[in-house]
């Protein structure tokens, strides 16, 4: 009898286990956000992009910009387009549940993405290089990974105090940024995130008379900066750009030393600030340090 009523209990807990467990498990889903492997993120912007991908959350990703083009990985991923034009019938096909961007997508554009039912994180940092840390915080909260972008950002700060101890110990030349040339002058003008980072590498950046990233050539000439870094055009080598520059009036005219430099690294606010404020003071240094 005695046995008997054992194999019944055991019975009747299996079957209570079968009801349960399925019941609790699902209890669990509903009230955990939802799981990285849910995730399907289209990125719209090149530091946006890099940031997943520093934080070990590439995997979520299904879309990118036409310039997302870092890590290299990333350019296998489809495209939904520029970032002032992208496509929505491109990003729809690609079923996301998450589209994050930060700057220069037109926002008739993120509400249409809103009114299909997307949740969309637009990243409004400020343009310094605390911004920096706020919009890789913003996305690791998203993707779950707060401790990874804990790490990266002391590290990050650890490089750019390095920087900011070395140029205490360094003269402090003029510097131009040199974004465009010809019938339109780009440069890193006041108030912008490239602007700070020249200072915090120790160059006094003249364009911080102007906004709006626009500068005038007379200006230029007046100041006629000791260091002129020059991005190279979209399409041309580093060498085609400056020999274009070197070339062209009134350019040609300049005194100062001029470098080429790469300005994805160095004009985009994400995990590769700190390295690229530290190639910022090299460039700017470079005959300090012969």
């Amino acid at each position: 009898m005695h046995n008997h009523s054992y194999k019944h209990f055991l019975l009747v807990f299996s079957l209570f286990l079968c009801l349960i467990l399925p019941r609790l498990a699902a209890r669990g889903a509903e009230e955990q956000p939802m799981e990285q492997q849910q995730l399907r993120i289209v990125s719209l912007s090149p530091n946006v992009t890099e940031t997943i991908f520093a934080l070990d959350a590439g995997d979520l990703l299904v879309g990118r910009s036409d310039y997302c083009n870092y890590p290299e990985t990333a350019t296998t991923l489809p495209s939904v387009g520029t970032l002032y034009n992208p496509s929505l019938e491109m990003l729809l096909s690609l079923e996301p549940n998450l589209v994050i961007s930060s700057a220069f997508v037109p926002e008739q554009f993120l509400d249409a993405v809103k009114k299909a039912g997307i949740d969309v994180l637009a990243l409004e940092t400020q343009q310094d290089f605390q911004g920096t840390y706020t919009l890789i915080r913003e996305i690791a909260r998203r993707t779950g990974k707060d401790a990874e972008a804990e790490l990266m950002i002391l590290s990050m700060q650890n490089v750019v105090r390095n920087v900011v101890l070395k140029t205490q110990q360094s003269a402090k030349p003029t510097v131009y940024v040199a974004l465009d040339f010809g019938s339109f002058d780009s440069s890193a003008t006041k108030g912008t995130f490239l602007s700070e980072m020249v200072s915090l590498a120790g160059g006094i950046n003249i364009a911080d008379d102007a906004q709006n990233w626009t500068y005038s050539k007379e200006l230029l000439m007046s100041h006629d900066p000791q260091v002129i870094l020059l991005s190279p055009r979209w399409g041309e080598t580093g060498e085609q750009t400056l020999k274009e520059f070197t070339t062209t009036k009134p350019y040609a005219d300049l005194s100062g030393t001029i470098r080429i430099f790469d300005a994805d690294l160095i004009s985009r606010q994400g995990p590769r600030s700190a390295q690229a404020l530290e190639e910022l003071y090299n460039l700017i240094h470079q005959e300090q340090m012969q």
